[in-house]
């Protein structure tokens, strides 16, 4: 494929094959899957653990005691690397300094990742992909194929983008994209969006990225969390709409739409001001809408039984306290995952 020969704002001609390929339903799009393999792994996302800024060792450690053996969005970048210092006896600390140039991820980086998992029996499965915006077409493709590599060395399966909120960059960014998926098919890393401020906060709206990125290996992770939160809806009536497009599961709970909220006296649409009520989706299973059980009622009965990684966690005042909180979270899943 010439990059240089990309046209800026290319509409992926439909093909007979791919156009059948997205009508199939997740089981027949996702590489691996099948009814009678090992059901809904459960990994931990970094997020809970972000704010103590923990070096890789302690990071991975943290989700191992919590009960996890896949370790995922983790930033292969070492937190010196990124300019981050941990902070004494395992306290919170301020948010880092927001606007830092990404770290130039090495192979040596991606190599050392590895080594640090395998030295404790743990995994990552998914991956953080983004998309460079403002730069030549072909300069955004590279960047995503060597995201895509790195995946493919530390054995990540999926690789999940989150989407953005400027019309004028859609076409550039399901462009990159649909090479992704093509590239990644061939390294069996699966790409997906899943629901978030933006272009991608509904199921329809979803099902329009994969309709204009057109590449099998592409779907959807279901944030039944980032519903409430970012639309007020209902994330199993929602499954209707992504179901057949399924690939994972970000688990997160919410106490109450928020970003969008449209009561009487809320601020205009695309605002946000702090709630009383705290952080609406870093928060314990339970304590929210979410209807997991019935979420997970759905999904098995469309025969689902991809990834689920629980991102949404109290982060308690120390690491201990946050570890405990995850270990929480991922048993309250278990739970719910044996009642259907």
């Amino acid at each position: 494929m010439d990059l240089q020969s990309l046209p800026r704002r290319n509409f992926i001609t439909t093909s007979a094959a791919a156009a059948a390929a997205l009508a199939l339903p997740f089981s027949g799009r996702a590489t691996g899957q099948s009814a009678t393999s090992k059901a809904w792994p459960i990994g931990c996302h970094s997020r809970p653990f972000g704010r103590f800024r923990l070096s890789h060792d302690d990071l991975l450690d943290a989700i191992k005691a919590a009960g996890y053996k896949s370790a995922d969005m983790v930033s292969i970048a070492p937190a010196a690397a990124r300019g981050a210092s941990p902070v004494a006896a395992g306290t919170a600390a301020a948010p880092a300094q927001r606007g830092r140039g990404a770290v130039p991820v090495t192979p040596e980086m991606v190599a050392t990742l590895k080594e640090k998992l395998a030295a404790r029996g743990m995994v990552s499965n998914v991956c953080s992909l983004s998309i460079q915006t403002g730069v030549p077409l072909a300069d955004a493709i590279a960047a995503a194929r060597q995201q895509i590599t790195n995946a493919h060395t530390l054995g990540q399966k999926f690789a999940l983008y989150l989407g953005l909120e400027s019309e004028a960059q859609y076409i550039h960014a399901t462009t990159v994209l649909s090479d992704a998926a093509a590239f990644g098919k061939e390294r069996g890393v699966q790409i997906a969006i899943k629901q978030h401020h933006g272009l991608n906060n509904t199921g329809g709206e979803l099902v329009g990225w994969v309709r204009q990125v057109n590449h099998p290996n592409f779907g959807v992770f279901h944030d039944a969390g980032n519903v409430i939160y970012y639309t007020g809806k209902d994330p199993v009536a929602q499954l209707e709409i992504v179901g057949p497009y399924m690939l994972g599961v970000v688990a997160k709970d919410c106490m109450g739409p928020h970003f969008q909220e449209r009561e009487a006296g809320a601020p205009s649409f695309g605002s946000s001001v702090a709630d009383p009520r705290g952080d609406e989706v870093m928060i314990q299973f339970g304590a929210g809408k979410v209807d997991f059980a019935g979420m997970f009622k759905k999904l098995k009965s469309i025969g689902f039984n991809g990834p689920t990684f629980v991102e949404g966690t109290a982060v308690g005042e120390t690491v201990e306290q946050t570890i405990a909180n995850a270990r929480a979270n991922r048993e309250f899943l278990e739970k719910a995952l044996a009642s259907v």
